[in-house]
């Protein structure tokens, strides 16, 4: 579990650091110079004739791309280097490592950048940082799809140029790099949005900045403990009995969450639908849903998946539901019985951004840029939310949870309802958050299997549940 945090936090770092540990930013900038160009020797590996061209713009992240160029040019290796901007308007780090550079060094311009991007083997990209707040525009929109065409491997300082450093948004165009080497901290750009389609492999890299107080985490799924208890003096009732709440008119979203459920280990599970259908599975007890259906006896309700209107009847359901105060999950159509004039007791909800967006009444593209300030209105609501997505967020009351399954043969329907069902799983014995985040985690690690087997493009929603029991399969 590691730390992210906003831009404008890390910059309160690096002043703090500077002031505590009586250095100037232009040492702190030297330190990143050095450990991204020893980042970049030891995971690219390049031979020391390789042609490496590094691309500084004119802001700090230029500077340190100045820093890296020295540092490989005083090892020996092959290496060009390209400025672009204007100079005498860069930052005073960047003019202050550009006076450094020895008089014999010949600068590539962008009237020869296209024969050098060629030539090159490598790339360093040093072109924007975590200050980029608008489309990238002229040269800089030329560089980098020239950069982008010519197929080259790069390697970027901090954030891929045009990625937006707070909300990992692509600003218009932006570098695809194969490497890039994180300064410091995580940023949110690091992981939110289109980060994940333009980071390539990530590493986090130490500058000695000092602590900085964060409450937004990122976790690897594969380091969560899915570790479920089992005895051997237990029955049925033991391990959890879950209600599942969906309508006849889409009956296959909520087997899927009931199936699910019943792979990650829930005891019993009944499915409840507004009028009777031919039954899936022989595992699970079906049932009509009606006005006066009480579920005082259940451990967990999941509601939603495959409700497409509001009606009355279901209206009755959910009010019932948090006046028996039950754990309950609400995904897809059950997120459109919500009352924002209300306050509920820690319910969780599961939506993507668009469903996200209508319950919000706010449009998509305002929600991408920061969605976390908005899931933590809800939350001091008394709603606990997963946001589904490229990244998963968890947002508490007080803690913000990011997770990353990298694999986009989740994005087909149904996986969602696959995972209410697996979160139940969790909740039956959990808290609201942990079992948000073993949920996630244990349909993570399925996926994976899935795709092992099938590909992330041939990979349906169904092949996360029959994976799952490989999540909790003992190796010998």
């Amino acid at each position: 579990m590691v730390k992210v945090f906003y831009t404008e936090d890390i910059r309160k770092m690096e002043e703090l650091t500077c002031e505590q540990k009586q250095i100037t930013i232009k040492e702190l900038m030297y330190q990143a110079g050095y450990v991204l160009a020893k980042d970049f020797l030891s995971r690219v590996m390049p031979l020391v004739k390789e042609e490496i061209l590094v691309i500084a713009g004119t802001g700090n992240n230029g500077g340190d791309a100045l820093v890296v160029f020295q540092e490989l040019k005083q090892n020996g290796y092959n290496v060009k280097l390209a400025i672009i901007g204007d100079a005498e308007k860069g930052s005073e780090t960047f003019k202050f490592y550009l006076k450094m550079l020895p008089q014999h060094i010949e600068l590539i311009t962008m009237e020869n950048i296209e024969k050098a991007v060629r030539k090159s083997k490598f790339i360093i990209d040093g072109i924007f940082g975590i200050g980029l707040n608008r489309d990238v525009s002229g040269d800089f929109k030329y560089l980098i799809k020239l950069i982008n065409q010519a197929k080259k491997i790069v390697y970027s300082l901090d954030v891929p140029s045009g990625i937006n450093a707070d909300s990992g948004l692509l600003m218009g165009m932006a570098i695809k790099a194969k490497f890039t080497g994180v300064v410091g901290k995580y940023k949110l750009g690091n992981f939110l949005n289109d980060a994940l389609d333009y980071h390539g492999e990530i590493k986090l890299l130490d500058i000695g900045l000092l602590e900085g107080y964060s409450d937004i985490y990122y976790l690897d799924y594969t380091d969560v403990d899915l570790t479920k208890d089992r005895f051997h003096n237990s029955y049925k009732y033991s391990y959890g009995h879950l209600a599942c709440i969906g309508s006849s008119s889409m009956p296959g979203a909520i087997n899927l969450s009931a199936k699910a459920a019943l792979r990650s280990g829930v005891g019993l599970v009944e499915v409840f639908l507004d009028q009777e259908i031919t039954r899936f599975n022989e595992e699970i007890i079906y049932s009509n849903l009606a006005e006066d259906s009480t579920f005082s006896k259940y451990d967990v309700v999941v509601f939603g998946p495959g409700i497409k209107e509001v009606t009355p009847l279901y209206q009755k359901v959910f009010d019932q539901l948090i006046i028996e105060n039950k754990k309950v999950i609400v995904d897809a159509g059950g997120l459109k019985y919500l009352d924002l004039k209300k306050k509920y007791n820690n319910i969780i909800i599961t939506p993507h951004l668009k469903e996200l967006s209508d319950i919000l009444k706010m449009d998509i593209e305002t929600l991408r840029k920061d969605p976390i300030t908005q899931l933590r209105l809800l939350a001091k609501k008394g709603i606990i939310t997963l946001l589904k997505g490229a990244t998963t967020i968890i947002q508490e009351q007080r803690y913000t949870y990011l997770l990353q399954a990298k694999n986009h043969g989740l994005a087909t329907a149904g996986t969602g309802d696959v995972l209410s069902g697996i979160i139940a799983s969790f909740l039956v014995n959990d808290t609201s958050v942990n079992s948000l985040v073993k949920g996630s985690a244990a349909q993570m690690k399925a996926a994976d299997f899935a795709r092992k087997k099938y590909s992330e493009v041939a990979m349906i929603a169904s092949d996360v549940i029959d994976n799952l029991h490989k999540v909790w399969l003992k190796k010998k």
